[in-house]
């Protein structure tokens, strides 16, 4: 019996896409971007803010075939052997361009690498990438966007560290006028975090320099240290405050705590792990739908 999809990818708008690779650039000592074209990227659908997507890396599998939909391809992924199998990780896409028909996707550079790390600096032009992303003729803009602030919203926080840059440069760049960011970024050198000066300008950025500690510590620190000094003003504007955090999965707990000990409502907060720090060989819980791993 063919292994059963989860209810949630039954109305996803995601497709396979054959991709290939076209250009790689080392943006800043963290950062790679590889920009891919395919044949079919004129529907992958722009959506932007933090909409999440998926990459197979590795060896091609048979049935993996691009136009699949999601609920079609994972059910031949769970198939596969599993010393076969692509690994999965999510990103969130940095550049949509339809009428090129090309996609960048901007990956942080571990240390040590992880799968994704690994393929992003070993990649050349030619190298093919399975990429699973939105169709627009699916619909579903808000399929994987976990940003939701409503409208009332006119001041929100925003704190990331290096694999959320791509998610707050989309929430950047689709806020209306008028509203105004709080932006923490943990860093591992300041050339990183300048890779969003273009979309940081006229908010309020603080730049959070790790200097040797363990991925999203430095994060997690300065939020605390905001939501003690501004937590109960921004909980006392309700509805016109939001906030959304993404680090590394098991450092949220803090956050979560200190923005509800200021009194910010659970849906005026967003806290997301957007990756693992745990040793090599030790596998990343699947499904990863709102994690982007290494």
């Amino acid at each position: 019996m063919p292994p059963a999809v989860e209810p949630r990818f039954r109305t996803s708008p995601n497709v396979l896409f054959a991709t290939v690779v076209t250009r790689v650039v080392r943006l800043s000592p963290g950062f790679v971007r590889a920009t891919l074209t395919g044949p079919d990227l004129g529907v992958f659908a722009p959506y932007g803010l933090d909409q999440r997507i998926k990459i197979l890396l590795g060896e091609p599998c048979d049935g993996l075939l691009p136009g699949l939909p999601e609920r079609e391809w994972r059910r031949v992924w769970r198939a596969v052997p599993e010393h076969r199998r692509p690994v999965l990780r999510s990103y969130t896409a940095y550049e949509v361009r339809p009428d090129a028909r090309e996609l960048d996707l901007d990956f942080y550079v571990h240390d040590p690498a992880g799968p994704a790390s690994e393929w992003a600096l070993a990649a050349r032009p030619g190298d093919p990438l399975l990429v699973s992303g939105p169709d627009v003729r699916a619909g579903a803009p808000d399929h994987g966007v976990q940003w939701c602030p409503g409208g009332a919203t006119e001041r929100v926080l925003l704190a990331a560290d290096e694999t959320a840059y791509p998610a707050v440069r989309g929430i950047l760049a689709a806020l209306p006028a008028g509203v105004r960011a709080t932006v923490l970024l943990e860093a591992g050198h300041a050339a990183d975090a300048a890779t969003l000066d273009d979309v940081t300008a006229g908010h309020d950025v603080h730049v959070l320099l790790r200097d040797g500690r363990r991925g999203g510590q430095a994060l997690v620190a300065a939020v605390e240290a905001w939501a003690a000094a501004h937590g109960p003003a921004a909980a006392a504007a309700g509805d016109a405050f939001y906030a959304w955090v993404a680090t590394e999965s098991t450092r949220l707990a803090g956050a979560r705590a200190a923005l509800a000990g200021a009194g910010l409502a659970p849906d005026r907060v967003h806290a997301q792990g957007y990756w693992h720090d745990r040793p090599r060989g030790v596998p990343a819980p699947e499904p990863a739908g709102y994690a982007v791993a290494v």
